[in-house]
């Protein structure tokens, strides 16, 4: 989804380039007091239904032709809020106690993901109790639980 508004503004930095990225609406945004040809911009914003985040692409004003790098937006997929608005108008569980539910934790270079059990019934947004899958062969005599927000069926988010 590239926007012509973009291709104009260039940023100091490339964080910089993305975070205003994610707040342009695509009704014009702030031109930059940068010379002609330098900084960065951003030539396009896409969305990642499974990792479910915004990656902005950036290149350089001063060298278009070097190859671009990719930095994750706050910026969200217009779709993604009405569906949003859509599931949390139906409040019926999608994880319900006893089903096995995959846990997962995504930092900025780290993705976590666990087995558990869920503890209670839960619909999107929210938070419930997992009890953690024990290995086979595990002679771990204490059962973790951790509390997580519901992402969908079988999928929760762990909540630090």
């Amino acid at each position: 989804m590239a926007s012509a508004a973009w291709a104009a503004d260039c940023a100091a930095t490339p964080a910089a380039a993305a975070k205003s990225a994610a707040k342009s609406t695509g009704a014009g945004s702030s031109h930059s007091s940068l010379p002609e040809g330098k900084g960065y911009r951003v030539t396009s914003v896409r969305w990642d239904p499974v990792m479910r985040q915004s990656w902005a692409t950036i290149v350089s004003c001063a060298h278009p032709e070097l190859p671009g790098i990719s930095l994750r937006t706050d910026d969200t997929n217009h779709a993604t809020h009405e569906v949003s608005a859509m599931v949390r108008e139906d409040r019926s569980p999608v994880v319900r106690a006893g089903d096995i539910v995959a846990m997962w934790r995504q930092e900025d270079l780290l993705r976590i993901e666990v087995a558990g059990v869920a503890e209670q019934s839960g619909s999107v947004g929210e938070t419930i109790r997992v009890r953690l899958l024990r290995r086979p062969g595990s002679n771990q005599s204490i059962e973790e639980q951790l509390s997580g927000v519901v992402r969908g069926r079988a999928d929760v988010e762990i909540q630090p």
